[in-house]
């Protein structure tokens, strides 16, 4: 049997088609999406919301997550203002944001690429910030552990900015080839 992929010639032994529908693939991976910006959503909003996170039992899971990444930062035990309100932004304006671009995304809206870099270039302004008040601390309220430090801070939040830096590319590209299309028709009329 023939299959769809390039090149054509391509040797693919036992083929089997794809049979399940485009929109159901999409609306799929959408829904995780949504599940996942909801859960972090609700992860930075806790911390703002619930002040003496520190001071629950074991067994509160959300107090659990933040006590253990007040290891690697422990400005959001000590609720320090630049923090919980730079986590406020992400709870309560990028949260919602990344619902909106989702759903943009999945019904091909024509705002869904300028939202997705507004609320991309809130993010990498967040962690900029995040990371330059840190250093300019000498990352004093960080543990040197490879755990806390080089995981939870570095890693963990570099993809806040790896991630919406691929959105900012991703949503140029398709504004300037929209851009051009539309550009391209007018020279034709």
């Amino acid at each position: 049997m023939s299959h769809p992929y390039f090149p054509i010639s391509a040797h693919l032994p036992g083929y089997v088609p794809l049979e399940v529908d485009f929109a159901y693939i999409l609306a799929t991976v959408g829904t995780a999406a949504v599940a996942v910006y909801a859960a972090i959503w609700l992860i930075s909003g806790y911390v703002v919301l619930v002040p003496t996170f520190y001071k629950d039992p074991p067994g509160t899971f959300l107090s659990d997550v933040w006590k253990e990444y007040a290891h690697a930062d422990s400005r959001y035990a000590t609720r320090d203002a630049f923090v919980i309100s730079m986590e406020a932004i992400t709870a309560f304006f990028d949260g919602p944001g990344c619902l909106f671009v989702v759903w943009g995304l999945l019904h091909r809206a024509p705002w869904r690429y300028t939202l997705l870099i507004i609320v991309s270039v809130a993010q990498i302004y967040g962690d900029v910030l995040y990371y330059a008040t840190c250093y300019l601390e000498d990352f004093k309220h960080s543990r040197p552990e490879m755990r806390y430090f080089w995981i939870y801070f570095v890693v963990i939040n570099a993809i806040w900015i790896v991630v919406p830096g691929y959105c900012i590319r991703h949503s140029w590209h398709a504004i300037s080839r929209a851009l051009h299309q539309s550009a391209s028709k007018q020279k034709r009329r």
